[in-house]
């Protein structure tokens, strides 16, 4: 099937575990993930599970992974090395040379996608920075990578 790139915004929080559970809160809720039965690729179809726990439960979804959000398990500081399933931020020579200043906003992000996109070192990573609004205060949290099989 090969992977996917995607990226989701949340509300900022200080507390970017808790920033990235709220993502993969919405993503699940809102049903925004790769569901492998779903008719279309050969398999039969079913229902999505009812919880997060019980879709990492199925074995299609392990090896397959979900193509978004959900795949990030982690959040490495700066510094970390990249590894599979994790996010790492990005560091401030990234953020001045991708938008042109070191306080991005969402349209900055938005200008900058593809560019953004290809700074992930390889199929099953992610990175996440801080975006800002018009008066430059932190407004959201962007995760974004590329992910699946």
């Amino acid at each position: 099937m090969g992977s996917s790139a995607w990226d989701y915004c949340t509300p900022y929080q200080q507390d970017l575990s808790a920033a990235l559970a709220a993502a993969h809160e919405r993503a699940f809720g809102e049903r925004d993930y790769f569901w492998l039965y779903d008719g279309r690729w050969g398999t039969p179809e079913r229902p999505r599970p009812p919880t997060v726990e019980e879709l990492w439960q199925d074995e299609g979804v392990r090896h397959s992974f979900t193509h978004s959000v959900l795949d990030v398990f982690e959040i490495l500081g700066e510094g970390e090395e990249p590894r599979v399933c994790a996010a790492r931020p990005l560091t401030w020579e990234e953020i001045t040379r991708l938008f042109g200043t070191s306080q991005p906003t969402r349209v900055d992000f938005d200008r900058a996608h593809d560019e953004v996109h290809g700074v992930i070192e390889e199929r099953g990573h992610a990175c996440y920075t801080v975006l800002y609004d018009k008066q430059r205060r932190p407004s959201e949290i962007v995760f974004w990578g590329v992910t699946g099989d």
